[in-house]
């Protein structure tokens, strides 16, 4: 993978949603029933199962119509789902109850972000980290990271995920986004550090360690390059993307047979895909190259 490659494939971009709070608040013709339906949909929500979740949410919001939780309970169902102009809606209502509700505000910015609004998006993110009483601050300077990066502003997105780390370090994905932006600015030292924190923090994190690979290929530096393809797979041996690496890396340390069967399986994998195609052109090559042919195991 090249250091241009898209977004999509590099960047996690994996925003910080706020959560719901827990405990209701505020008025309702009757409180008890209220709240059996607002908890009913939280607890639905957390479970995955949207459409009973936006459905017991709206039955609160029948029977409470000016409460700011229920509306921003309703906005992250409607999120979950994929409405984005509904979940803006609902958190638009639910800060007009109540403007101090940052939780809300932040997932606000988390739905203009996935509409590519981002200087709304940076606007609500701002007000979050300006707000004394917010209590996940590092959420929103995460997002802000996350918004500015796509703004195509690499310092500003540098300074925001390292102010989500100072403020709490907990999130690998701010360590591997971090690492990407000094990838993309070839300060390599600064990306291995970065990644290798990512992977350490969360041991699922195939990317970070695929990442730490290519960087280490840029640098000629075969033997770490077949390391971290082989951590990637470990993780998940059908990650093409490493397996392919890993092929590279052991023609690269004169592991030529190794190095081909592994690219053999690529290629066996995704025909007509470019991971394959590249995989055969790795083969070929070697077969016009200074070893005349791939030599036997």
């Amino acid at each position: 993978m090249s250091l241009g490659q898209s977004l999509g494939l590099a960047l996690a971009v994996i925003l910080s949603v706020g959560c719901v709070p827990q405990p209701l608040s505020g008025p309702g013709k009757d409180q008890k029933d209220v709240q059996l339906h607002y908890q009913m949909g939280i607890n639905y929500l957390n479970e995955g199962k949207t459409p009973q979740a936006i459905k017991e949410l709206l039955e609160a919001q029948k029977t409470s119509s000016k409460n700011a939780d229920v509306e921003h309970a309703l906005g992250l169902a409607y999120q979950q789902k994929g409405l984005g102009d509904k979940a803006i809606d609902q958190y638009k209502r639910a800060l007009e109850l109540e403007p101090k509700l940052s939780e809300a505000r932040n997932n606000l910015g988390t739905a203009y972000l996935t509409k590519s609004m981002f200087d709304e998006a940076i606007k609500e993110f701002e007000q979050c980290l300006k707000d004394p009483s917010y209590a996940t601050p590092e959420k929103a300077a995460y997002n802000l990271g996350v918004a500015y990066f796509n703004k195509k502003e690499p310092d500003k997105a540098i300074e925001y995920y390292e102010k989500a780390i100072a403020l709490k370090d907990d999130n690998p994905n701010a360590h591997y986004n971090l690492a990407f932006c000094h990838e993309e600015r070839k300060t390599y030292a600064k990306a291995l550090e970065h990644y290798k924190k990512a992977a350490n923090m969360d041991p699922s994190f195939k990317e970070a360690h695929y990442q730490t690979g290519v960087i280490y290929e840029v640098q000629g530096n075969c033997p770490k390059v077949v390391e971290e393809a082989k951590k990637a797979l470990d993780i998940d041996p059908d990650y093409l993307r490493a397996r392919l690496m890993l092929g590279k890396g052991l023609i690269c340390t004169q592991k030529a047979a190794t190095g081909v069967k592994e690219l053999e399986r690529v290629q066996k994998s995704d025909p007509e895909g470019p991971l394959g195609k590249e995989a055969q052109g790795e083969i070929l090559k070697l077969k016009h190259s200074k070893y005349r042919g791939i030599p036997k195991p």
